[in-house]
Order: structure tokens, then C-alpha cells, then sequence
């Protein structure tokens, strides 16, 4: 059994590599930097776990048929995790098409291009795991994330289509939909806050937090265990979302 996980070398995708390899499964890990990605493959390693860490860029045109042709080597994928993602914060006047066009690449392009790419092997073996990360964002809307919450309502859709596409298949579709996380994205909306309201650093946390519905922040490691038990349900063929 193969996972292959983007936005791996840090936060949720790091806590899920770590989840996911504690259960004996070979890992495939994708990320920016090779520092990162490179530091939890050693890390799952060094605890006796199997991984492979590729340092690209998903937004890039040819970085999915590359990775596919690398994990071709290794061994078919069952289980795909679209974990990588962006989250840019701007008024509505000051998102730029860039900004927009970012946030769609990284966030819904590149789970699609590599669902399309992966699903021929998950047929192939007869089941699969299809997991996207999006985000209360999907669920409903934020002030200065039209970008952000627009990619994110996006990637439901495509997970809502390919679960019902594949509803003749042993391959699952989830989409796991957590509030604030403490990642690295979050302490670039605690500084946003910090520079525009003075407020400080326990101040800034507690805000977010109290948007989630337990009122505390999210740790990655939960949200690794929601996919745990994802992988853990039936393979009846079914999508559904899941919101920590």
C-alpha cells in the first residue's frame, strides 16, 4: 500500500506522513522544499517507516507527469492525499489575478491533475483512496479570502463529481474540512491581525480560535487522525465530506 501525500515537509501534511507511516503504510512524500520533505522521509525512516520525498512544485505544468513517472518506479498509489495549499488574504479590490490565478492552481488545479493521474492506478488495483484537505472555507464564506474560499468551495465540487463518477468503484472521495489549524498558515493570519488591529500574539490566536466550533485551534496531529479513520471506513463506493 502506497500514500502519496502533497504539502508534506510541514503542518497537517507532515503530521498525516507521520500517521499514516506509524500504520505501516510506504509513504510518498511531495513538497516545496527539499529540506522539509527531505527531514520527515528521515524522520519516518529513522522510526522504521518506508518513504520517498520529491522536492516540486505542483503548480508547475509538467510536475505531476514527472511525479508520476518517479512513484511509476516504486509501485502503484492507493491512497492520494491533496494536502498542499495556499491561503492569501486581500480585500476584494486588492486581489489581483495572481493572486486568484495562485490560489486556483495550488488548490484545486493540482488535486486534479493528480487525481487524473492516479485514479488509472487505483482502478487498476481495484480500490482507492481519494482524501482532499479543504477547509470550513469550502463550507461557507470569509471576509478578504475570495480567492481562498472560492478554490477551496471549488475542490469540494471536484470531490462531490469524482465520488459520484467512481460510485461504481471501490475507490472512496473524502473531503475533510478543518477551522483553523495552527500551521504556518495560521501565524501568517495571526501577523496579519497582529499589524492591523496591535492586538498580540494570544490575542490573535484566540480570535481564530474562536471561529472554530470547539473554540480552540485545530492541532495537525487531529486532523491526521480524521484521516486515519477515514481510511479506516468501508471501501463502499461513496464520497462524503468530513468537517473536524
Amino acid at each position: 500500500m502506497i500514500a502519496l501525500i502533497t504539502g508534506a515537509g510541514r503542518g497537517i501534511g507532515r503530521a498525516i506522513a507521520l500517521a499514516l507511516a506509524a500504520q505501516g503504510i510506504e509513504t510518498v512524500l511531495v513538497a516545496r522544499s527539499e529540506e522539509q520533505v527531505g527531514n520527515v522521509a528521515r524522520e519516518i525512516v529513522a522510526a522504521g517507516g518506508k518513504a520517498k520525498a520529491y522536492a516540486l512544485d505542483i503548480t508547475d505544468p509538467n510536475a505531476i507527469d514527472a511525479l508520476y513517472e518517479k512513484t511509476s518506479g516504486i509501485g502503484r498509489v492507493s491512497i492520494l492525499i491533496n494536502n498542499a495549499g495556499i491561503a492569501p488574504s486581500a480585500k476584494i479590490e486588492d486581489t489581483t489575478d495572481e493572486i486568484w490565478k495562485m490560489a486556483f492552481e495550488t488548490n484545486v488545479d493540482a488535486p486534479f491533475k493528480l487525481i487524473r493521474a492516479y485514479v488509472p492506478d487505483m482502478k487498476s488495483l481495484g480500490e482507492g483512496r481519494i482524501i482532499n484537505i479543504a477547509s470550513t472555507a469550502a463550507l461557507e464564506g470569509f471576509s478578504y479570502t475570495s480567492a481562498y474560499t472560492s478554490s477551496k468551495h471549488a475542490l469540494i465540487g471536484l470531490s462531490r463529481a469524482i465520488a459520484r463518477e467512481l460510485s461504481r468503484s471501490k475507490i472512496r472521495v473524502s473531503t475533510i474540512c478543518p477551522g483553523f489549524v495552527r500551521t504556518n498558515i495560521l501565524e501568517a493570519s495571526v501577523a496579519n491581525i497582529m499589524s492591523k488591529t496591535g492586538k498580540t500574539h494570544e490575542e490573535s490566536v484566540a480570535e481564530l480560535g474562536a471561529m472554530n466550533k470547539n473554540a480552540v485551534i485545530i492541532e495537525p496531529e487531529e486532523v491526521a487522525a480524521v484521516v486515519l479513520r477515514e481510511l479506516e471506513m468501508p471501501l463502499d463506493p461513496r464520497g462524503r465530506e468530513v468537517i473536524v
